[in-house]
């Protein structure tokens, strides 16, 4: 890969902490279903300091033109981006914008049509004389959980978005004093 130089032709060079950032997300990305090269364009994005156009985002990425088009495409499909009428791209500026935007994507494109495809199965599953009764309540129980989980992502989607990171600051606070009062064990439960 060709070394990222700048994100404009002026003053704002990639950094050393900014390269390994980018290149991080970009390992990131594919661990959550996204293209790496799409996970480093909203890195890098949500670093700069002011939109960029798609030169800027292909030279910072040290990427072709090609594969930034196609990443920019991606961050407005997964709605991590956005692109202003002179053809700047944006990203969120706020660390849970990254977090709140990649839940909301994940939750349209996996949460739902996954309840869809347990809720048929298990539906089968109940009608479908040759498979034993274990088996269905296996599968009950992932759509169980499934459903759970995307019962507490409805109530979490209603709290203020102001709250959240606030409740995940305190809770992780609290969690790290713990941490540091009680006795460190080698193993699970040791």
């Amino acid at each position: 890969m060709t070394r990222p130089r700048t994100i404009d032709n002026d003053t704002e060079t990639v950094t050393a902490p900014m390269r390994r950032f980018v290149d991080y997300f970009g390992e990131l990305g594919p661990r959550w279903g996204i293209r790496a090269e799409t996970s480093k364009a909203h890195a890098l994005l949500y670093l700069a300091d002011r939109p960029l156009d798609h030169d800027e985002v292909a030279e910072g990425l040290g990427i072709s033109k090609a594969k930034a088009t196609a990443a920019l495409r991606d961050l407005r499909g997964w709605d991590m981006a956005s692109k202003s009428r002179d053809g700047r791209w944006r990203a969120g500026g706020q660390p849970w914008d990254l977090l709140f935007k990649a839940l909301e994507a994940r939750r349209r494109r996996e949460i739902e049509p996954a309840l869809d495809v347990l809720r048929a199965c298990s539906k089968h599953a109940v009608v479908d004389p040759k498979t034993p009764r274990t088996v269905r309540r296996r599968i009950d129980g992932v759509l169980t959980l499934v459903e759970n989980l995307a019962a507490i992502d409805g109530h979490a989607q209603r709290l203020p978005k102001s709250l959240i990171p606030r409740l995940v600051n305190a809770t992780g606070a609290a969690s790290r004093a713990l941490g540091r009062l009680s006795p460190k064990t080698s193993g699970r439960g040791a």
